[in-house]
């Protein structure tokens, strides 16, 4: 009970402070001209008006970047399955010549080679999921 009393008192003056801050800024603002009141007024408005123009442009960038990029999905994800054609190729014609001379790591050659072929497989297949 004692630490929440000390909590509530702790925030009570947390509140008094502010409290005298916005006192002090609204009578600032009571002692300004009519000019100075105008001038601050336009330049907040300037401010307000700019962010929500640069958000609105920002929002379409975005949606132009990512219509951008999903285009080449299907160009991308054709290419991965391509290059994994080549590793398999790639692949047996290596496992072929250490079947020949007679390599211990032949096992380890086709499971590399299989295990490419299916990392690019499977991350041609995820890459439109990334889009979505």
């Amino acid at each position: 009970m004692k630490q929440l009393n000390q909590l509530v008192c702790g925030n009570e003056s947390i509140f008094r402070s502010i409290q005298r801050s916005s006192e002090k800024a609204v009578n600032r603002l009571m002692a300004c001209s009519v000019v100075q009141k105008c001038l601050m007024f336009i330049f907040a408005l300037t401010v307000s008006v700019g962010e929500a123009m640069a958000g609105s442009k920002g929002a379409a960038g975005f949606t132009k970047a990512t219509q951008e990029v999903s285009s080449y999905q299907t160009p991308v994800s054709n290419l991965m399955k391509a290059i994994a054609a080549v590793i398999v190729l790639v692949g047996a014609f290596n496992v072929y010549f250490k079947m020949q001379n007679g390599d211990q790591d032949v096992k380890k050659t086709i499971m590399l080679t299989i295990g490419g072929c299916i990392a690019f497989i499977a991350l041609s297949e995820a890459l439109p999921l990334f889009f979505k």
